[in-house]
């Protein structure tokens, strides 16, 4: 039965939406607090760095199960499971001690966000018309960025207002994160009843191993999920690790630092809608993968290498960066195009795991090299340049490869018959 747009379905979907904001705020608010954890906790830099990183492991290591209990199960009971387990690791995170709670709280908060981008995707998929996928997809990751957003400049000037209690404000939102739970509980259904063709289950004709063997013998697949991580890994690296210390090494203020990393998330939030919608309508992939890869090596590498001391041009700067890392939002809709219909939610996670698995391991590689290059008992902006060199070489690769290996789809789904006539 043909799909159509319906209140009820913009309002799951609003829901989805929300719990995205709310995890992926979460995941990157650490970094314009820092210091505060760091001395409040009484760790080390590189432990902060690894405390990060349990929160992008755990979710990237949870994306293929993700997708394949989405594949089964359907949507509803795992997102209101998720959103639960999201919020208690908040609130353990709000009073924690030392480093071992910290790294126990993140790792709780990264395995329930990793539920909240896939259903995002898979509501999209089993509510709308696919013609709205590549936009919907975009326009996704566009309200999600808004919780980034607010975690840099607002989350700074904030903690001026509470005395630097970044604990309470952990637990407020956490609070927030328990009514969501509910909601969700509530209302999210994962289909139309109606729709009954649409869903995005596995079918029972062939064994699950058989399905997985399947999916992972496709090339493009691949080639898209490393696409996915290489153009996105500034990101993770910026916003919710070093971005705001970089720019304080580059004489800026915590705030002004705080609010031009804040720009990389509305770049994003700009691009990820914009590159989908276009790609819709001209029916094309491959040239906003290019574009994006492309235009990310030449902002990063002027971002490093200029010596720009005026907050508005490097403001602009990181708006084009984060415009650049869009283009992983169009490889979602680039691998479901790929991707048999019964494993697209298995496709999905999939490409989400790589893009956040290069988000769990190159900051804290990152900041090893740092480690290493530094001659000062602090980073320096010479330290911070020599780590950071990683951005355009992934930038570059990902071009590579959307240049070489990533076929055009032409936005229609791979592995159906197309009849002419």
């Amino acid at each position: 039965m043909k799909k159509k747009v319906t209140f009820y379905a913009v309002f799951i979907w609003f829901l989805a939406i929300l719990f995205y904001f709310y995890e992926f705020s979460m995941a990157m608010m650490p970094a314009t607090i820092s210091g505060n954890i760091i001395n409040d906790m009484q760790i080390s830099a590189e432990q902060f760095a690894m405390m990060g990183s349990a929160f992008f492991l755990t979710y990237s290591l949870m994306q293929l199960p993700v997708g394949i209990i989405y594949d089964r199960y359907g949507v509803r009971l795992f997102l209101t499971l998720a959103c639960g387990v999201c919020t208690l690791g908040l609130f353990g995170f709000a009073n924690a001690d030392n480093f071992y709670s910290g790294v126990l709280s993140r790792l709780l908060i990264g395995f329930g966000s990793s539920f909240g981008f896939i259903s995002l995707l898979i509501l999209a998929l089993n509510w709308f018309p696919r013609k709205y996928f590549g936009f919907l997809a975009g326009l996704g990751q566009m309200l999600g960025a808004v919780g980034p957003l607010l975690a840099g400049a607002p989350v700074a000037y904030l903690m001026v207002k509470v005395d630097n209690d970044w604990r309470m404000i952990f637990s407020h939102i956490a609070y927030f994160g328990a009514a969501l739970t509910v909601l969700i509980a509530l209302f999210v259904r994962t289909k139309p009843k109606s729709s009954q063709d649409d869903v995005v289950y596995l079918t029972k004709e062939a064994p699950l191993s058989k399905k997985l063997k399947q999916l992972l013998r496709i090339p493009q697949i691949w080639l898209t999920m490393l696409y996915a991580g290489a153009v996105y890994l500034s990101m993770p690296l910026l916003g919710a690790y070093w971005g705001t210390l970089y720019l304080q090494t580059r004489g800026f203020s915590k705030a002004s630092s705080a609010l031009m990393i804040s720009m990389i998330w509305v770049g994003m939030a700009l691009s990820c809608p914009i590159m989908g919608r276009l790609s819709d309508l001209v029916r094309r992939r491959k040239p906003f993968l290019l574009g994006s890869s492309f235009l990310g090596v030449v902002i990063s590498l002027a971002i490093l290498l200029l010596p720009v001391e005026n907050l508005w041009v490097l403001s602009i700067l990181f708006v084009t960066l984060g415009m650049a890392s869009g283009g992983q939002s169009l490889s979602f809709a680039t691998i479901s195009d790929i991707a048999p219909e019964e494993l697209r939610a298995t496709a999905i996670g999939a490409n989400n795991s790589m893009v956040n698995f290069f988000g769990a391991i190159f900051p804290p590689l990152v900041t090893w090299i740092m480690q290493e290059h530094k001659t000062e008992q602090i980073y320096t902006q010479a330290d911070f340049t020599f780590g950071f060199f990683v951005m355009p070489i992934a930038y570059g690769i990902a071009f590579l490869i959307a240049l070489i290996g990533i076929r055009e789809t032409f936005c229609r789904a791979q592995q159906t018959v197309h009849y002419i006539g």
